[in-house]
């Protein structure tokens, strides 16, 4: 087997408790690298096409890269995926860094994949190269912070442990599956696949080394790589995500008021700046912290002993909120109160929360009931209004426990407003189920291709206009000219989809030259790689994804599209007034680009061949999606 591969997966069926090691192939390996490409290529075949996201036949899986737990800069990531249950059960996933990854690679495997559903709950424990299943009964209803400490007490502190809190054994579509405590592989609602499945945790523990083709050589070009940080650098370093924060909400990238408002006049300067960088870094016993190998260190602790958002766990010490977090209960729901987000993201994190998702979700609400569509009798006696913090932390603990009105919010915005009587339409958020994510595409217009036609909607950490890395040659002009993107955003779009199917963490990618991916990536596996290839790998990727979602009949052109996100109609006030996204035309051109059809988005039979995808050929010719109308200038 190649450098950077354990060379096996450990196949789970959780009805029969049965385990049974799997070898990878070399062809596999190359053409989808690993992550969510080696998984979307497996499970297009393990899970059928119909399949209950919350059933049996789903397939959870855990699965790393081959540059996870190497000298790569930065290889800390690993991918849980799934078909969702949030987004009309199409393909899941969601991206993770901290320590698990590393050393489930240490543990002797590349990845894991759990079917079936087990008849009471148990953990399962991979321990230097062999798994077991155990009894979680005990476990069953804690929430992460205490489950982690009570399996490091059991196992040993050397152990790792991915897991779901509360949210996830009720099968809240809001909670996510979580890592080192405050880790959380957020999106597509996996953490209610994995309680569907009644596993409590995964834990590994091991000392195998990776296998790297030339350790001298990725010794090298780490020391080399490092030497070549791009601005960004300083300000992940210096504060984390949290850093961009305060110039996010004055530009126009960041939601302000559930995404109807602007920062200059509903939460301007001096309000941003009590949620954003200096402000968080200064927090009570701030210390800085990283993810296995990585030289940023961009996340951190605080303390938070007292006041009316005193933190429960950990002696009164926290995670600090990151920037997602910080806008979507801060910018988004006008609440410039810091300690109540410190206090949110703990609840979150151990509850088993998406904090993209109910921070959103609950922006609906205020907005519901700010309009008078919902009282005080509906909210559980909670005065549901824009920055009003004590609410806010109410009724996220709530939602993560399904209770009261909290029951109602707990999948999401979609689900909710059905609930509802889908009531407040203009001010539901979402694409396909999904919340969207701090980033505005009227700030970006080249996100809204992103947020739209990617296997998994509404995802600021796929590939285009917002993540540009350090070294790539490309044209960007006017941002707010709607034609002649295509190539640029493939390029982009397929540069992600190495990196993430590879272990990388963006901020590696968006901070050190871009020629270091397929340098490290020869130097480990010890194949040819460059960045033709890498292009080509990727695009096979996403293809591989959509082609998951088009066996369902899933068009991702006949998602619903939020008109506050596109601007329709425009903002009159701001940096982003009067702006209105011409989506429509960037999506027909990117589809032509990739030899897709322009209405259902089927890959033609040239571009599958291109790829050497020969055996989607006939599937795709079977899909059954809807078309979707056809677009005109006047759109």
């Amino acid at each position: 087997m190649s450098g950077g591969y354990m060379g096996k997966i450990l196949n789970v069926n959780l009805t029969t408790g049965k385990t049974q090691e799997e070898q990878l192939g070399q062809e596999l390996c190359r053409d989808y690298i690993g992550g969510y490409g080696m998984a979307a290529r497996l499970l297009y075949d393990r899970i059928p096409a119909g399949a209950d996201p919350l059933g049996p036949d789903n397939v959870l899986g855990l699965l790393t890269g081959p540059l996870t737990g190497t000298p790569a800069v930065i290889g800390s990531r690993f991918m849980a995926v799934a078909k969702s249950p949030k987004t009309t059960g199409g393909w899941g996933d969601a991206n993770c860094g901290g320590y698990f990854g590393p050393h489930l690679k240490f543990a002797g495997y590349d990845g894991v994949f759990l079917g079936g559903a087990a008849p009471k709950p148990l953990y399962l424990f991979i321990n230097e190269g062999k798994a077991q299943l155990l009894d979680a009964s005990d476990l069953w209803g804690l929430g992460v912070t205490a489950l982690e400490d009570v399996l490091k007490e059991r196992h040993g502190k050397d152990i790792q442990i991915c897991s779901i809190g509360p949210a996830g054994e009720m099968l809240s579509l809001t909670a996510c599956i979580m890592n080192d405590k405050e880790r959380a592989a957020g999106r597509s609602g996996l953490g209610a696949v994995m309680g569907s499945k009644r596993l409590k945790a995964v834990v590994v523990r091991g000392r195998m080394k990776v296998p790297l083709h030339d350790k001298e050589k990725i010794t090298g070009l780490r020391k080399k790589i490092l030497k070549q940080p791009a601005p960004f650098y300083s300000i992940l370093h210096n504060y984390g995500t949290c850093g961009i924060t305060h110039d996010s909400a004055l530009s126009g990238d960041s939601p302000v008021k559930n995404w109807g408002g602007a920062g200059t006049v509903d939460f301007p300067s001096e309000r941003a700046r009590k949620i954003s960088d200096k402000a968080v870094v200064t927090l009570e016993g701030y210390k800085a912290y990283a993810c296995w190998g990585c030289p940023i260190a961009c996340g951190g602790k605080v303390v938070q002993k007292s006041g009316r958002f005193a933190l429960e766990f950990n002696n009164g010490v926290g995670h600090k909120p990151e920037y997602e977090t910080l806008c979507m209960f801060g910018t988004n729901l006008l609440n410039d109160d810091l300690a109540s987000i410190v206090k949110i993201n703990e609840i979150c994190n151990n509850l088993g929360l998406d904090t993209i998702t109910v921070g959103g979700t609950i922006g609906y609400i205020i907005e519901c009931y700010e309009s008078g569509l919902l009282t005080k009798k509906d909210t559980d006696g909670l005065e549901m209004t824009w920055g009003n913090a004590e609410a806010i932390v109410a009724m996220t603990e709530k939602i993560g426990r399904r209770e009261g009105f909290g029951d109602v919010l707990a999948d999401g915005i979609r689900v909710a407003w059905e609930k509802l009587g889908r009531i407040g339409t203009e001010y539901a958020v979402h694409i396909e189920g999904e919340e969207v994510p701090a980033h505005d595409p009227k700030f970006t217009p080249g996100l809204a291709p992103t947020y739209l036609l990617a296997a998994t909607p509404a995802r600021h950490t796929q590939g285009g206009e917002l993540l540009i890395p350090p070294g790539l040659e490309i044209t960007q002009g006017d941002k707010y000219v709607y034609t002649e993107k295509a190539e640029t955003h493939w390029k982009l779009v397929c540069l992600v989809e190495v990196c993430n199917a590879a272990g990388l963490c963006m901020f590696g990618y968006l901070n050190y030259p871009i020629q270091a991916i397929p340098e490290q990536l020869a130097a480990v596996t010890g194949w040819d790689y460059d960045m033709d290839g890498m292009q080509k790998t990727g695009m096979r990727i996403f293809t591989m994804r959509h082609a998951f979602n088009l066996r369902e009949g899933l068009n991702p052109l006949t998602r619903n599209v939020p008109g506050r996100l596109v601007g329709k109609p425009p903002l009159s006030e701001g940096n982003v007034r009067g702006v209105t996204v011409d989506y429509k035309t960037l999506n027909r051109e990117l589809l032509e680009a990739a030899g897709w059809d322009t209405r259902m988005t089927v890959p033609s039979d040239e571009s599958l061949r291109r790829l050497g995808m020969d055996f989607l050929i006939d599937d795709m010719s079977k899909v059954n999606v809807p078309a979707a109308a056809p677009s005109t200038n006047s759109d």
